[in-house]
């Protein structure tokens, strides 16, 4: 299973919560850039997870429409992947969708959570999750293996 690891795109620093802050204008752009990256390395996403957060939401949209709005139907908003989630629930879930044969998944989400998914995912973490940075995984069902890690 490949899986794509992103961290959502630049966001603004104060909101009336953190769940509700929204991407920069740098933030808009870094993610539309990394979508295109995105699009012509993985071709087709067959699940994509993403956090409920504004700032992951919006990165997701960018995503989307590079995917000429394709994800929406595989795309699922996921409580469990926000900034305090549990890389070990997150990991349980990726072999329910290796065991079901799909090859491909996105996930969009915050720090510290992206650094222990890959963590928990590799046995290591060395990425260093800038915002918009996308970690591709091979990932076994066992172990896996960082391809590379694409920054904004």
């Amino acid at each position: 299973m490949k899986i794509f690891i992103m961290r959502h795109g630049e966001a603004e620093m104060f909101a009336k919560s953190d769940k509700e802050r929204t991407l920069t204008e740098f933030g808009q752009q870094s993610a539309a850039s990394q979508a295109h990256w995105l699009k012509s390395t993985a071709l087709q996403l067959d699940k994509v997870l993403v956090s409920p957060y504004t700032r992951a939401k919006q990165t997701f949209d960018y995503i989307n429409q590079a995917f000429d709005d394709q994800l929406s139907d595989c795309a699922e908003v996921w409580d469990a992947i926000t900034p305090n989630g549990k890389a070990e629930l997150v990991v349980d879930y990726l072999s329910v969708l290796f065991d079901q044969d799909i090859n491909q998944v996105l996930l969009v989400s915050h720090l510290p959570l992206v650094g222990e998914i890959v963590a928990e995912l590799c046995g290591k973490n060395n990425v260093s999750f800038l915002p918009a940075t996308i970690a591709e995984i091979d990932w076994d069902g066992e172990i896996g293996h960082i391809i590379q890690a694409k920054k904004p």
